[in-house]
């Protein structure tokens, strides 16, 4: 998997960008070759955009790495947003098709009057099938990490409050379909919701114990108090603390179902 890594950035340093991207995101995907291929990576896509994204990837690497945090501090001060980089679509030659003339057939013999099958004398025309487009491995890694990119950033905004809308419109600025935009937004608000619930849930639970225990240490206070003529202590604060965190938490995680 180094050759990848090797042979991308010596495609980079030739100025071969389709090669360079090719291989680059092919090494990409290895965990081995993975930062160095997102760093080269940046120095290959055309848009500051798409070089902030590279330079992310490697940060979410290896957060120490002195280059990809430089560059991608002078983005941001820039007020630059990053974006998936697009695939440059190589361009395909048409196929050179070879001449094969068939043989001439044999003559035959004067005054011969042999039979011939026609079939046996004609050659039978070999279809010529157009090869099956064929959609290369580091293309499907490529769709893959891209619709990874639409997923963080439709689960960043809705965790922010931003509509399902507004998120929608926002992938289908980036470049997703419709359908893709709409799938992925719907599968992180699914997500968004559930962490949310789990919060609330959390929440609630606190409020319960803290309304109990403060009841109970009430009563208990009470009993003393009764008994054996102590003071009597009612713990107001940790039941209307309880209360309140167990009402919020109640209509929070019902919010979000």
């Amino acid at each position: 998997m180094d050759n990848y890594l090797q042979e991308g950035i010596a495609a980079a340093k030739a100025g071969d960008k389709p090669r360079a991207f090719d291989l680059l995101t092919r090494a990409s995907a290895t965990p081995a070759t993975s930062e160095q291929a997102w760093l080269w990576l940046s120095s290959v896509v055309k848009d500051d955009e798409e070089r902030l994204f590279c330079l992310n990837n490697v940060l979410r690497i290896n957060p120490a790495n002195v280059a990809a945090k430089r560059g991608a501090d002078i983005f941001r001060q820039k007020g630059i947003f990053p974006a998936m980089p697009v695939y440059p679509e190589p361009q395909r030659k048409a196929p050179v098709q070879s001449f094969n003339p068939e043989p001439a057939a044999p003559q035959p013999a004067p005054f011969s009057f042999r039979y011939e099958d026609p079939e046996q004398t004609q050659a039978s025309p070999v279809p010529v099938v157009p090869p099956k487009p064929q959609q290369s491995s580091y293309e499907s890694d490529w769709k893959k990490q891209e619709v990874a990119g639409y997923y963080e950033s439709a689960v960043m905004g809705l965790a922010n409050k931003r509509s399902t809308k507004a998120m929608e419109k926002s992938l289908i600025s980036r470049g997703a379909s419709p359908e893709i935009a709409k799938a992925v937004v719907k599968e992180a608000d699914d997500a968004v919701c559930k962490a949310r619930r789990e919060e609330y849930k959390k929440r609630m639970k606190r409020g319960f114990l803290w309304a109990v225990v403060g009841f109970i240490i009430s009563c208990c206070t009470y009993q003393f108090a009764d008994s054996l003529g102590g003071k009597f202590y009612v713990f107001y604060g940790a039941v209307i603390f309880g209360l309140i965190d167990l009402v919020i938490g109640f209509f929070g995680w019902l919010a979000n179902l």
